[in-house]
């Protein structure tokens, strides 16, 4: 019984092993779409709500949306950090909250989990 079992679940093993290492960082969005892939219904808005809610985005200011220093600390989300040059010769800079490898395996066995017990 267990073989089948672990015969089942190789390919989610697969996947989350290979996410694990995986050196790029993906946008929420992406990490949405992932999710839903995985059987957590969710879109874009709705889990920038709940990283919100559950401490792991900046909720208000002008930090919101960026990650906190707990999901920094635990190496599931970084900021990309971009210049970008305007016409008028000005620079801007723009900051991009990315989810790592890690931080892709963390937040979906965390929801899954949460829509298991939910059930």
């Amino acid at each position: 019984l267990l073989e089948v079992q672990a015969e089942r679940n190789a390919p989610k093993v697969l996947f989350a092993d290979s996410v694990a290492a995986s050196e790029h960082s993906i946008l929420i969005g992406e990490l949405a779409k992932l999710m839903k892939q995985n059987g957590v219904e969710v879109g874009q808005n709705s889990l920038f709500e709940w990283l919100r809610r559950d401490g792991f985005l900046i909720k208000s200011g002008e930090s919101r949306n960026m990650p906190s220093q707990y999901s920094m600390e635990n190496g599931w989300m970084e900021i990309k950090e971009r210049t970008i040059s305007n016409p008028d010769g000005s620079i801007r800079l723009t900051r991009t909250p990315k989810v790592t490898g890690r931080g892709q395996q963390y937040f979906i066995n965390r929801y899954l989990k949460a829509l298991a017990g939910a059930n």
